[in-house]
């Protein structure tokens, strides 16, 4: 019974630091080489940005949600009319959510699983949660 408590605790103590290093992931928005910010826009047409990884495959544009906590996620389902800004300049784009196998094991792929540990103790840290795909498609500047 006490290796049950003991397996228990430490689980609990995983989960919840789990969710506060997405949490404060989210918070923080760190930005590093391969970072750039979807502008999602909210339903009363707010803009909200967010510092995500900007991944590339033969000339096409991904972003995914890793986290748990993923609001603009839900802001691309709703209106995948977004902007990517890069260098200070926004380009606009459609985020389509793309939640084929293939897909997910691209993105996997992008994110570095076979590279080495970094790939594993990511996901690991982050407890896991869904990757979720989302292909960004240029669309015309509005004139």
């Amino acid at each position: 019974m006490k290796v049950v408590r003991i397996l228990a605790i430490v689980l609990g103590v995983y989960v919840v630091l789990g969710l506060a290093l997405d949490a404060a992931i989210g918070y923080f928005q760190p930005r590093a080489g391969s970072t750039a910010t979807l502008r999602t826009y909210d339903a009363d047409g707010e803009p909200q940005d967010r510092v995500l990884s900007l991944h590339e495959d033969d000339g096409q544009l991904w972003v995914e949600s890793g986290h748990w906590f993923r609001g603009w996620y839900r802001r691309v389902q709703a209106n995948p009319e977004v902007e990517l800004i890069r260098d200070g300049d926004p380009e606009p784009f459609t985020a389509v959510p793309v939640q084929t196998r293939e897909a997910v094991e691209r993105m996997t792929r992008l994110m570095g699983k076979g590279d080495g540990a970094g790939y594993y103790v990511g996901r690991t840290m982050l407890l896991w949660a869904p990757i979720k795909p989302v292909r960004l498609d240029p669309r015309p500047v509005a004139p």
